[in-house]
């Protein structure tokens, strides 16, 4: 009677092989999941970048945005004007682009543009390449044609694939 105990040579190399397979299988998801992770982290940023911007333009939205006298009012004040339209360009921005800088930044910012310029100074610093890649007023997301509200495009480098040619981009429509 032959009674073998243990395990053959193949048995083992079949066993190895499996672990391995699953092995790899979970180091692949690890580096898929970090990947995504940092990209959404990039993206949450750039959400949090344009509400910033957003915030600074509702500030100075006098500078945005055409006054129109109320008609209810005589002779009409500064109390009794209201914001209709979008300025087709500003101190901000102009035929669809971004007028600001981050050499803008001063020690003591004072104004739209100052204050910009240290919002991207600022952004430059978190996001690689970061740049306002769009501004203008529009009526849709996908013009430059004027109307009342705000179009922010922003765009940055990204060393994942998961956006187009390594640049990843976001837009957003913002009534001021």
């Amino acid at each position: 009677m032959n009674l073998n105990r243990g395990f053959s040579l193949i048995e083992v190399l079949v066993t190895l092989a499996l672990t391995s397979v699953g092995v790899l299988g979970m180091l692949a998801l690890q580096t898929l999941s970090i990947s995504h992770t940092q990209i959404t982290q990039q993206h949450e940023s750039a959400i949090s970048a344009a509400d910033e911007l957003v915030e600074i333009m509702r500030v100075y939205r006098d500078q945005l945005y055409h006054l129109v006298p109320s008609a209810t009012e005589v002779p009409p004040s500064s109390h009794g004007e209201f914001y209709q339209q979008l300025k087709s360009s500003s101190a901000l921005y102009g035929g669809g682009k971004a007028l600001f800088s981050a050499d803008d930044c001063s020690a003591d910012p004072q104004g739209a543009v100052a204050l910009a310029g240290c919002w991207l100074k600022q952004q430059e610093s978190i996001l690689p390449d970061f740049s306002v890649s769009r501004l203008c007023s529009s009526h849709s997301k996908e013009s430059c044609a004027g109307g009342s509200a705000l179009v922010l495009g922003l765009s940055w480098r990204s060393k994942d694939e998961l956006c187009l040619d390594g640049i990843c981009e976001y837009s957003v429509r913002v009534e001021l």
